[in-house]
């Protein structure tokens, strides 16, 4: 089975409203009316925020339903505002047909659940890392999705591998000798000018052997630390690919790495499902 993809490889370019949008927001002074103005020219995306900023998540105790963009973003916040550009992104740019396990909406679905898990996660224990770690649990499966957009017809096969040897799909690539998605992400999303630390977060989701990661530090493995348990429990919660097998044991030498409670982390849970419940369309 082949699937190569050239050194020179670009993703399409992400939708201007969210680039520009994502760009703003890297700005911690970001302007709400100049958002909510780049923000007003797609229907799709406005949508998404009203919907948010009018669930029962944000209204209950904060005033009444709003149609006005500024103050839905304020409602929101930054955070979410950013889960929904990116999202609308990779459902912008990625097409393929499902591949037995693999489908679109669930590879959304999934994308999504593991940025919130990731967002919360951050909050309490890098908080100076919050939009690095978000992006990176929103784009951590891009390579699957290339490879899916890409060479459909192999990658169902690859699909049909993980699901007769009840295998993940990074254990599958190793025994077919097939690059893996996490390095292929890296590759990819200079295309969207994404920051060098949310790469190297992406390239290492699948990496929890601490021996392959002694050489980047205690900052970074704390970030990846996030992501990795974060897609652990994404999977454990039902938010992974049909009938897809892997492990969702969580070691417990990592949650003492990162100092969180058994507590703390049914509370990341809670509050990330809640988020996940007001933020896909009805």
């Amino acid at each position: 089975m082949k699937m190569f993809l050239p050194e020179e490889f670009k993703l399409p370019a992400m939708p201007q409203v969210a680039r520009e949008c994502l760009v703003y927001l890297y700005n911690p002074n970001a302007d709400t009316g100049v958002l909510a103005k780049s923000l007003s020219r797609d229907i799709a995306i406005l949508a998404s925020i009203l919907k948010l900023a009018n669930s029962s998540l944000f209204l209950l105790g904060k005033g009444s339903p709003t149609s006005d963009l500024k103050t839905a973003i304020f409602r929101i916040g930054h955070d979410n505002l950013r889960q929904i550009m990116v999202l609308h992104a990779l459902d912008s740019t990625f097409v393929f047909k499902d591949s037995l396990t693999f489908e679109f909406n669930s590879f959304i679905r999934h994308c999504s659940f593991v940025s919130l898990l990731c967002t919360n996660f951050a909050k309490k224990i890098a908080p100076d890392f919050v939009s690095e770690v978000q992006m990176a649990g929103l784009m951590h499966d891009v390579g699957l999705a290339i490879t899916a957009s890409l060479f459909n017809e192999n990658f169902t096969q690859m699909a049909k591998h993980t699901l007769e040897n009840k295998v993940d799909f990074a254990t599958t690539e190793n025994q077919l000798g097939l690059e893996p998605h996490s390095k292929l992400a890296f590759r990819a999303l200079d295309t969207w000018e994404i920051p060098e630390k949310v790469k190297i977060l992406i390239s290492y989701h699948d990496t929890k052997n601490m021996e392959l990661r002694k050489d980047l530090g205690n900052e970074m493995n704390k970030l990846i630390d996030i992501l990795v348990l974060s897609d652990t429990l994404a999977h454990s919660y039902g938010f992974g690919f049909k009938d897809y097998k892997r492990d969702t044991k969580i070691e417990l030498s990592m949650l003492k790495r990162m100092e969180l409670s058994a507590d703390a982390v049914k509370e990341v849970v809670k509050n990330s499902l809640e988020t996940e419940s007001a933020i896909q369309p009805s």
